[in-house]
C-alpha cells in the first residue's frame, strides 16, 4: 500500500501463479453445476421437437443438423458419468457448441445459468488423471464447483465424430450405388 497526500492510494495485489481468472459458463447437469470455460463456447442453441434445432439419430449417435452441418453430440452426464433420471424426452435440450482445435461438438446440458469471472484452482496431483476437470472454483454463493476442460470432453468425442463420419459415408455410398443402379435399370 503506498499513499502519497494530495495524489492517492496505491494498492498492489500479487496473486500466485498458482491461480488464473478465466470467463466461464456456469451449466448444470441434474443437480450439480460446473464451469465451462468461455474460450471454448461457440454459441448455445436449444433443440427440441417444436424448435428449429432437432436432435436426430444416426444409428445409435446423437447428432444436431446446424446450417448444413451435422455436429456430434455428448451428454455431459454420459461424459462424467452421473446417473441422471431421463423421465422427460420431450423436453428441450440445451447444447453448447464447443471448438477445440479442428474438432467441434455439442455438449448437452440440463441448464445454462450465467457466465462468471471465476478464479481456478488447479488439481491436486492425485486428481490429475480425471482428464474431464481441469480445476475447482468457489462461486460467489460459497459453493465450489469442478471446471470443465473442453480438451478432455473433446478426447472422449473424438470416438462418436468417427463413427458419425463413418455412417454419413457409409449412406452417401449406398445412395450413390442406387443412383447407379437406378440409372443403369433405366436404360
Amino acid at each position: 500500500l503506498r499513499s502519497r497526500f494530495g495524489h492517492g492510494s496505491t494498492l498492489i495485489i500479487k496473486i500466485p501463479l498458482t491461480l488464473a481468472i478465466i470467463s466461464a459458463l456456469i451449466v448444470g447437469v441434474d443437480e450439480h453445476r460446473f464451469a465451462l470455460p468461455q474460450l471454448s463456447v461457440v454459441e448455445l442453441v436449444r433443440a427440441g421437437n417444436r424448435l428449429e434445432h432437432r436432435i436426430e439419430m444416426i444409428n445409435t449417435t446423437r447428432v444436431l443438423r446446424l446450417r448444413d452441418r451435422l455436429l456430434p453430440l455428448v451428454a455431459l452426464s454420459d461424459v462424467l458419468g452421473l446417473m441422471v433420471d431421463d423421465d422427460n424426452a420431450d423436453r428441450t435440450a440445451c447444447i453448447g457448441v464447443m471448438q477445440v482445435g479442428e474438432t467441434r461438438f455439442g455438449l448437452i446440458v440440463d441448464e445454462v445459468f450465467d457466465t462468471e469471472e471465476i478464479v481456478v484452482k488447479p488439481l491436486s496431483k492425485r486428481l490429475g488423471a480425471m482428464g474431464e476437470y481441469s480445476g475447482a472454483t468457489i462461486l460467489g454463493d460459497g459453493a465450489v464447483i469442478m471446471i470443465l476442460d473442453p480438451n478432455g470432453i473433446s478426447r472422449s468425442v473424438a470416438n462418436v465424430e468417427r463413427s458419425v463420419n463413418r455412417l454419413l459415408d457409409e449412406q452417401t455410398r449406398a445412395a450413390a450405388a442406387a443412383a447407379a443402379s437406378a440409372a443403369a435399370a433405366t436404360n
